[in-house]
């Protein structure tokens, strides 16, 4: 029996996952697109709360959804994880 090749595309909505967007999340350090030709799509899939789109200008990531978890740049070489906060240190 042969078995049916089905395209593997994201099952739910951005952001879905969350129970409102970004509900919580304390994130330390959030995903930047360093080099879109070195970002793989398949990184679309390994986003937990559907973060990362592509639309016509390219890959696009929405802080919104993000949580920082970083598996995108653990997958992508061209996304890279930076400090969230830049500031001065001590204060908070």
């Amino acid at each position: 029996m042969a078995l049916k090749q089905l395209p593997i595309v994201p099952s739910g909505d951005p952001g879905g996952l969350a129970e409102s967007a970004n509900a919580g999340v304390q994130r330390i350090n959030r995903p930047v697109i360093s080099d879109a030709t070195k970002i793989d799509p398949i990184v679309i899939l390994f986003c937990p709360d559907g973060a990362i789109s592509l639309d016509e200008s390219g890959f696009v990531i929405s802080y919104k959804f993000c949580k920082g978890c970083g598996i995108c740049a653990k997958e992508s070489e061209g996304i890279v994880m930076v400090p969230e906060y830049t500031g001065p240190k001590g204060i908070f």
